[in-house]
């Protein structure tokens, strides 16, 4: 079943800094026609690991299933294995690093990111031997495909994929705050008048890379 029946619902969650899309693929399926990328295509990154080590190599991100790809020697396309050794990877311009999810920095004040989580889970459905239908939330789609012939990968039964998008502001220690607008003058109190006045002049969907990313620089350029 090709992307032109693919279904998809957009729900927004309360806190504003946080998108969920679903995805109807189907048993039969080729996993890999539903693949979208971060970027228009393959770019050289640098991809630094914890070790102290790092390597070059071609890479794009995938967003359908929230991996990094990379292309080997042979002209294949793979999943980037061990994501929990990589410091960071530098691809377009940008940093991304890893914690559990693969987190994109936006922009950086100091010690403070804006960052964008983007996970994928599936929810997977099955028959019992009494007709009952299961469900199982997975964040792995490995042992529900089975590999076809030219590469494909083929669906063993129906799923729903769920994608979610979550902006949100990483300070030094770790703490993690969403970037919805109480989370914006948590960060900076002593703006909080300048971002009120800032959200009444500009108009700010919470869930725009760029637009979270001119609030922060607003943010960065009101001074200490």
């Amino acid at each position: 079943m090709k992307k032109s029946l693919l279904s998809a619902v957009l729900a927004l969650s309360v806190f504003f800094a946080h998108s969920q899309e679903r995805v109807k693929v189907l048993s039969g399926d080729n996993l890999s026609d539903y693949f979208t990328f971060l970027f228009p295509s393959f770019s050289d990154a640098v991809v630094l690991f914890k070790n102290g080590s790092s390597s070059k190599v071609r890479m794009n991100f995938n967003t359908f299933l929230s991996k990094m790809q990379f292309i080997n020697p042979s002209g294949d396309t793979l999943v980037l294995s061990g994501p929990e050794t990589i410091e960071y990877i530098r691809l377009n311009d940008y940093l991304f690093f890893y914690n559990r999810y693969y987190y994109q920095i936006i922009d950086a004040a100091d010690s403070l990111k804006l960052t964008v989580c983007r996970k994928t889970t599936f929810d997977h459905a099955s028959t019992g031997a009494l007709g009952t239908t299961t469900h199982g939330n997975i964040e792995s789609y490995d042992s529900y495909i089975t590999p076809g012939g030219d590469k494909k990968l083929l669906v063993r039964d129906d799923m729903d994929v769920i994608h979610e998008t979550i902006y949100s502001l990483i300070g030094k220690n770790g703490a993690t705050i969403s970037a919805n607008k109480s989370g914006f003058i948590k960060t900076f109190p002593d703006k909080k008048k300048d971002i009120e006045n800032f959200l009444k002049t500009n108009k700010v969907d919470f869930n725009n890379f760029a637009d979270l990313d001119k609030l922060f620089q607003f943010c960065k350029s009101q001074g200490k």
